[in-house]
């Protein structure tokens, strides 16, 4: 029996470019993933590919767009900086206003109840509301209202979405972490912005390390050369390192497929 495999797409604003690279590797060498899960960039990234998008095309565009002109600051400023509108309208043209019952492979993204401080698994109605919700990192971009409950950004406690391919009955799971990994930084000239995504980056770390056994392999690009979380202009670097791991895992990842 064919196992099945689940990819997980982790957070990591602008790092997560890498997730291209990955999936351009697996579709050429002929893996087909069953199931894509998906947190923050890496719900924007495996929301687009779901619905059927040349990951070329994608890559092309990307390297052609500076994301600072996606975002809309929100005054007064409450619930975050930014109002997110003008994105989410990016990912909504991206997914062709597909639902997630329109997806070519099976897609979810994961979200934080902000009332309950619970993780959410969103996997139904518009692909761009659910995407637009798992993105919603505190601080910077305003919360968002789905079906009477306020979501925040899932990356808050699930930076590498693993265990939700397991409870859908992934039988390999491979995930792709494009976060901070505990790296020295010199903070001294640090502004608050870089402050508080340096910290936020810290809290991720802490909590992903407890869960990275829920992966059969975690696949782990080098891409904090990427300083900005809205950066493009490292977009063909991260892209490549991306590839770079894919195709540096691809005999453990055949293994673990066709293991009896």
């Amino acid at each position: 029996m064919k196992k099945k495999v689940g990819l997980a797409l982790g957070a990591g604003s602008a790092k997560g470019f890498a997730h291209i690279g990955v999936l351009q590797v697996l579709d050429e060498v002929g893996i087909q993933v069953d199931m894509i899960s998906g947190s923050s960039m890496g719900a924007i990234i495996g929301g687009i590919y779901s619905v059927g998008t040349d990951l070329y095309m994608l890559e092309k565009f990307i390297k052609s767009i500076k994301l600072y002109d996606y975002l809309d600051v929100k005054l007064p400023i409450t619930g975050g900086l930014l109002k997110g509108e003008r994105l989410q309208d990016l990912v909504r043209l991206l997914t062709h206003d597909k639902t997630f019952a329109d997806t070519r492979t099976p897609f979810c993204c994961v979200v934080v109840d902000a009332e309950t401080g619970k993780l959410d698994v969103l996997e139904e109605g518009p692909l761009h509301e659910s995407i637009r919700a798992s993105m919603s990192m505190p601080a910077f971009f305003e919360p968002v209202q789905i079906n009477g409950k306020t979501y925040i950004d899932g990356g808050v406690l699930e930076r590498v979405p693993c265990k939700t391919l397991r409870d859908h009955g992934m039988d390999v799971v491979i995930g792709v972490d494009v976060g901070y990994h505990g790296d020295i930084k010199d903070v001294s000239d640090f502004g608050a912005y870089s402050m508080l995504n340096h910290t936020i980056s810290i809290m991720q770390w802490e909590l992903t390390k407890y869960r990275r056994e829920e992966a059969d392999i975690m696949l782990v690009p080098e891409v904090q050369f990427v300083s900005g979380r809205f950066q493009t202009d490292h977009a063909s670097a991260t892209i490549d390192e991306g590839r770079r791991v894919a195709i540096e895992a691809l005999p453990a990842i055949k293994r673990l497929i066709e293991e009896v």
